[in-house]
């Protein structure tokens, strides 16, 4: 379930669908021993909603970086991404 902003640098708690940019991000589920397939031989997906508030949402996107995870990325600069642990500030933070 959702909890707050997906920026880790903003607080904002997630209140509305009507408040800010949804994201669906769909991967495979990670390695393991029993080879993480469906009955059919196929990989079996992962599917994750991230949430970025109204103010975020305005400044920045989202990127799914297979071995990082969700990145914060800023709107317009899409090949420059911040480093891990690195976090993006939000001015709509409480």
């Amino acid at each position: 379930m959702l909890q707050k902003c997906a920026n880790p640098g903003c607080t904002v708690p997630f209140r509305s669908l009507h408040e800010g940019k949804l994201f669906l991000a769909e991967t495979f589920a990670p390695e393991s021993p029993d080879g993480s397939f469906d009955g059919n031989r196929r990989k079996i997906r992962k599917r994750e909603h991230f949430w970025l508030c109204a103010a975020c949402s305005t400044q920045f996107t989202l990127h799914f970086d297979a071995y990082q995870g969700m990145l914060t990325v800023p709107i317009g600069n899409g090949t420059r991404r911040r480093a891990p642990g690195q976090q993006a500030a939000c001015a709509g933070a409480v």
